[in-house]
């Protein structure tokens, strides 16, 4: 990656804990009088900052320069068919408060009241700097505006409500593929495919860090893939999709294993296509251990072995709020990104 403006520079310090001027100096190929001018702005917007001293081998110790989130923290909403989180994190996605709550789609205009009320309470707390909100809703995102395009769970959604209320950006993504980055990041690279199956379900495809959106930005609507024309009627309106047969709301309480089964077909028509290292299941029902057994079982059946040679099987680490990772790491991307950082550090 060259090293031009502030936001690249900014860019190379955060891939490592602590840099010294020396170091940032050898790796950029800067002059001295270039490197001093890059960062000057960096420490004025509060992006880094001096933490301490490195040992001497003559003279003064350097100064260890590092990227400064003490501070900063992410607003997120991830709201989904019946319950919703509201948290504060971390830029690392960390969570520092969360609280959640039940949610009825149907009504988004009192969704979105009641999701304030809950992130008033929580904060910010003082001292903190909120530098963005992430919001995960179960509906396509669109890839020209950002924002959510109606779907049978979400019909509307106030986005341009939440968008006033705060002078940082706010991202939308669809709640599976926030899902699904959140994994992502918590696992050993490569090709990801996440599962979030609940009260609905859908999935996401990560490559190379990037989820997949799609040209309208409909990607891994996996619950709306039609199974059996004949099956049971779906929210959509239509017989026999996926999730008539194997959402939450059409087991109402019932064993998943049979679910599971025509889950785990579908899954190795995607994972047939994409050739993932890793699946990712979570979500109240997904991440059972009996599911994802199933499906492990059932996708090794129906796929060719070239393309589950090497593939893991696994459920979403219960200690990781995916969702709440991912949109973290959205917002963190807009915000930090070059071209941001080359705008904060203007004159």
């Amino acid at each position: 990656m060259p090293v031009t403006g502030p936001g690249h520079l900014l860019a190379l310090i955060r891939t490592r804990p602590h840099w010294t001027r020396r170091e940032l100096l050898d790796a950029t190929g800067m002059s001295r009088p270039t490197l001093l001018e890059r960062l000057a702005p960096l420490f004025a917007a509060g992006l880094i900052h001096e933490a301490g001293s490195t040992r001497s081998e003559g003279g003064r110790p350097p100064q260890l320069i590092r990227f400064d989130d003490r501070s900063m923290v992410v607003l997120t909403f991830d709201v989904g068919h019946t319950h919703a989180r509201v948290c504060y994190s971390g830029v690392d996605g960390r969570p520092l408060r969360f609280v959640s709550l039940r949610v009825d789609p149907a009504d988004p205009g009192t969704i979105v009241t009641e999701l304030l009320g809950v992130a008033a309470e929580l904060g910010p707390a003082i001292g903190e700097r909120l530098i963005g909100v992430g919001v995960g809703l179960p509906a396509p995102i669109s890839p020209l505006t950002g924002l959510p395009s109606p779907s049978t769970v979400l019909p509307s959604f106030p986005a341009a409500r939440m968008q006033r209320l705060w002078e940082v950006p706010v991202v939308f993504e669809n709640d599976a593929r926030a899902f699904a980055l959140g994994a992502a990041l918590s696992l050993a690279g490569g090709v990801v495919l996440g599962v979030k199956w609940s009260s609905g379900i859908g999935a996401g495809v990560v490559v190379d860090g990037r989820c997949l959106t799609g040209a309208d930005g409909a990607a891994g609507d996996i619950g709306h893939i039609l199974v059996d024309p004949d099956g049971p009627l779906c929210r959509c309106g239509r017989r026999g999709c996926l999730a008539a047969f194997a959402a939450g709301y059409a087991l109402q309480g019932a064993s998943p294993v049979a679910a599971a089964r025509r889950v785990g077909g579908v899954l190795a028509s995607l994972i047939a296509l994409v050739n993932p290292r890793t699946l990712v299941l979570g979500g109240s029902i997904g991440a059972q251990p009996s599911v994802v057994s199933i499906v492990d079982e059932v996708v090794r059946s129906v796929a060719m072995p070239h393309s589950v040679g090497e593939l893991r099987v696994v459920a979403s680490p219960p200690e990781v709020e995916a969702a709440t990772v991912g949109l973290v790491e959205l917002v963190v991307r807009r915000v930090l990104s070059p071209d941001a950082v080359d705008a904060l550090a203007a004159p």
